[in-house]
């Protein structure tokens, strides 16, 4: 079981999430799990990405760097902040594909880089 505010796994009939303090509901429609993956590029190559789930960190990324993250079934904010920008948007994991993997790239402006999804895989 995991916790629906942060994705840390908590023991079976645990009320709150020891890493967050979040209430734990036991989830009737399944856990999942989401690959982040930041693809190459030059743009901001040197410097690390937060990513958030659900505002809450869950890890930084370099170039070609990927981890996962335990989660549950249902719609998600992804965020991710960069030096001198933030970008991200909104996923839905449905229990018939509960693996997914979302791929991102920071594209560089002129002052500012920005983060942003270039797709999203089913892993199932």
């Amino acid at each position: 079981m995991f916790c629906n505010k942060c994705g840390e796994e908590v023991g079976v009939g645990a009320k709150f999430c020891n890493k967050c303090g979040a209430t734990v509901k036991e989830s009737t429609t399944g856990t999942a799990s989401i690959v982040f993956r930041r693809e190459g590029g030059l743009a901001a190559a040197l410097v690390p990405v937060k990513v958030f789930l659900d505002n809450n960190l869950v890890g930084s990324l370099g170039v070609g760097e990927e981890m996962t993250v335990n989660s549950a079934v249902g719609k998600h904010r992804v965020d991710f902040n960069v030096m001198g920008g933030n970008g991200g948007g909104d996923i839905e994991i449905v229990l018939e594909h509960p693996n997914i993997k979302v791929l991102f790239k920071v594209s560089m402006g002129m002052i500012t880089a920005k983060p942003k999804i270039i797709s999203i895989q089913n892993l199932d």
